[in-house]
C-alpha cells in the first residue's frame, strides 16, 4: 500500500515543577476548585471501566485535549517506552504522563465517536525483579482495559525471562489469545516460533477498518540481554527475513492499514521503511526523550516517535477516502491541565501497591552490603551529640519523608493509596537504601510489621525518613570512635564535602524526575547544619 500522508503534527512541552525537598509521588491530581466549578458526574455507558472518571476539574483547558480533526475512519493510540512509570514520572506534581490520564484521553475519543485502538511499542518496565513483574502484569491489565490490541516486546520485557513471558499468555490454537498478543516477528523463545508468544503478526478491526500489525526488536538494542542469556532460551535474529514473512501473512488478510512497531533506533527504522515500503505507519523507539511531535515521511511511510516515560502518546487518524491525505498524526502531552484521573486506573494503582504489601518485597528481597562495611544507628542517635543539626533535620521534609508516602502532596486529591511498601518509593524516603539501584542495605529500613527480630523492629522505627546516614553513611564506626574518645578520626569518618554533596550525593534522589527544578545552593540553605552543635 503506497499512501501519501497528510501530517497534522502537534505537540506540547511538559512543564516540570518541583517545590519541595522530598515528598510523596502523586497521581497528577490538582487542588479542588469551588463546588460550582465541579464537572458533571460521568454516566455509566456500559463501556470499559477506563471510561469512569473521577470528578476532578482542572479549570479551562489551554487547548483541545484531542485533535480538531474530521472524524477518522479509525484512530490508533500509540505509546511506548513507559519504563515503569505507571503514574506521571517522578514526584513532581506538574509532570506529564500516567495510565490514568491516558485512559481519560481514550474516554474523550469515545465521546467524539472515534473508533480507537491502542498499540504499544514495549519497554513497559525498567528493571527485572519481582516488583517489575508485578508492574508488568498491572500495565498489561490496564492496557487491555484501554482496548490495546498489541504490545511489542522490547529489551526490558525480554529481561523478565522467557518463562515469565510465556506464563503471561497461555496459547491454545483453537482459542483466541486472552487479552492482546505480545508481538515480535524476530524474537524466538525456547527455539520455537510455535509457542504462541511472541506472535509475528496480528490483525484487528477498528470500526470498519482492518489493521495488520507486526513488530521487530533490533538485535543491537537487545545486545545486553543476549550476552547474559542462553540462546536456546531466547534469541533475537536479524529482522529482514521475519518481516518479509510477516508482511506476506498480513497482506493475505487484506488489511486496510499496515503498521510496524519498530523497537529500533531511528536510523534502523528508516532503513526498514525503505526496505519494506508496504508499511503505511512505523512507530520507532528512537528519537528524543521529549519528541518535537514532527513525524517523518520515508517514501510513502509515516515514521513517528512518542518519546520516553509515556509522558506523551501519539494519535493517528486514518482517512481511507482521502487519496492525498490518508494519515494524520498528533503528539499529545498527557498534562494535568487537560486530563483527569480515571477510576479504573486508580484501582489498578491501588491493587499494585497492595500486591507489594502482600508480597512483602521491601523485606524479602535480599539486602546488599554497604561499601563502608558499617551499620546504621538512626538519626536520633546522631542527635545525642549533634543537637542543633538534629533539630534542623527534624524541621525539614526529609524527616517526614516516610510519612509523606501515606498521603498525597499538599492540596491534592486523596485516593487512599499508600506507597509505604513500595521499594521504588522507600529508596528515597527512608534511611539505609541505595536509591539509584533501589536496593536495601543490610541494616537499612524495613517496615516494622515485616520485621522478624526486635532489632529489625527498632531499626524500622528509627530509620524512618531520609536521615543523617543517607548522606554521611552508616554511623556505627563514628559512634565507636566517639565513645573511644578518638574525636579527629570520628569526624573524618562521617565528613562529606559540599562538592561531593553537590556533584554526586543529593542528585541520587533529587534527579530530573523527582526534582526537576532542584538547585543545590538554594536547597542547601534550607538544610545546612554546620558544626557539632
Amino acid at each position: 500500500m503506497h499512501y501519501r500522508n497528510w501530517i497534522a503534527a502537534g505537540t506540547a512541552v511538559s512543564l516540570l515543577v518541583c517545590v519541595a525537598l522530598l515528598g510523596g509521588c502523586d497521581f497528577g491530581t490538582d487542588v479542588k476548585p469551588p463546588k460550582d466549578e465541579q464537572p458533571p458526574e460521568e454516566a455509566e455507558d456500559g463501556g470499559k471501566k477506563a471510561n469512569d472518571v473521577v470528578k476532578q476539574p482542572l479549570g479551562p483547558p489551554p487547548k483541545p485535549p484531542v485533535p480538531d480533526w474530521p472524524q477518522p475512519a479509525a484512530t490508533l493510540l500509540l505509546s511506548g517506552n513507559q519504563i515503569g512509570y505507571l503514574e506521571p514520572c517522578g514526584c513532581s506534581e506538574r509532570q506529564s504522563g500516567g495510565l490514568s490520564r491516558r485512559a481519560d484521553l481514550l474516554r474523550r475519543l469515545k465521546e467524539k465517536g472515534w473508533p480507537t485502538a491502542g498499540l504499544d511499542l514495549g519497554n513497559t518496565i525498567k528493571r527485572s525483579r519481582r516488583q517489575s513483574q508485578i508492574k508488568f502484569e498491572t500495565s498489561a491489565k490496564a492496557l487491555d482495559d484501554m482496548n490495546y490490541r498489541a504490545l511489542a516486546l522490547g529489551p526490558k520485557e525480554l529481561a523478565l525471562g522467557a518463562d515469565f513471558l510465556l506464563s503471561q499468555h497461555t496459547f491454545d490454537p483453537e482459542q483466541p489469545v486472552a487479552g492482546f498478543p505480545f508481538l515480535a516477528a524476530n524474537v524466538v523463545l525456547f527455539g520455537s516460533a510455535d509457542l504462541g508468544t511472541p506472535r509475528a503478526t496480528t490483525v484487528f478491526s477498528v470500526g470498519k477498518i482492518k489493521v495488520g500489525t507486526t513488530a521487530i526488536l533490533s538485535p543491537a538494542m537487545a545486545k545486553d540481554i543476549l550476552e547474559t542469556t542462553d540462546r536456546d532460551t531466547l534469541d533475537v535474529i536479524a529482522p529482514d527475513e521475519p518481516l518479509k514473512q510477516a508482511i506476506a501473512a498480513l497482506k493475505a488478510e487484506k488489511p486496510d492499514l499496515l503498521v510496524l512497531l519498530s523497537h529500533a533506533d531511528l536510523e534502523e527504522s528508516r532503513r526498514l521503511a525503505k526496505a519494506f515500503p508496504d508499511f503505511d505507519l512505523i512507530l520507532s523507539a528512537g528519537g528524543y526523550d521529549h519528541p518535537t511531535g514532527e513525524p517523518e515521511t520515508v517514501g510513502d511511510t509515516l515514521l513517528v516517535t512518542v518519546g520516553k516515560k509515556a509522558q506523551h502518546v501519539g494519535l493517528v487518524g486514518f482517512y481511507p477516502e482521502d487519496k492525498e491525505h490518508r494519515l494524520r498524526f498528533q503528539l499529545v502531552d498527557l498534562d494535568r491541565e487537560r486530563f483527569l484521573d480515571t477510576d479504573a486506573m486508580l484501582a489498578y494503582m491501588k491493587q499494585y501497591q497492595e500486591r507489594l504489601e502482600q508480597e512483602r518485597l521491601s523485606a524479602v528481597e535480599l539486602p546488599v552490603s554497604h561499601n563502608s562495611g558499617f551499620t546504621y544507628v538512626g538519626s536520633a542517635k546522631c542527635g545525642e551529640c549533634h543537637t542543633k543539626a538534629y533539630d534542623k533535620w527534624k524541621a525539614t521534609p526529609h524527616a517526614n519523608a516516610f510519612e509523606s508516602l501515606k498521603h498525597p502532596r499538599n492540596g491534592q486529591a486523596d485516593f487512599g493509596i499508600t506507597r509505604i511498601y513500595d521499594p521504588e518509593c522507600l529508596a528515597c524516603h527512608v534511611t539505609g537504601w541505595d536509591p539509584e539501584n533501589v536496593l536495601r542495605f543490610k541494616g537499612g529500613f524495613i517496615n516494622e510489621e515485616f520485621a522478624k527480630t526486635d532489632i529489625e523492629k527498632e531499626l524500622g522505627r528509627i530509620l524512618k525518613g531520609s536521615g543523617c546516614e543517607n548522606c554521611h553513611g552508616p554511623g556505627s564506626q563514628h559512634v565507636e570512635l566517639v565513645e573511644a574518645d578518638k574525636i579527629d578520626e570520628s569526624r573524618k569518618s562521617i565528613q562529606v564535602s559540599l562538592k561531593t554533596a553537590r556533584n554526586s550525593l543529593c542528585i541520587t534522589c533529587h534527579d530530573l524526575d523527582n526534582s526537576p527544578k532542584f538547585e543545590f545552593d538554594k536547597y542547601w540553605k534550607r538544610i545546612a547544619h554546620p558544626g557539632l552543635d
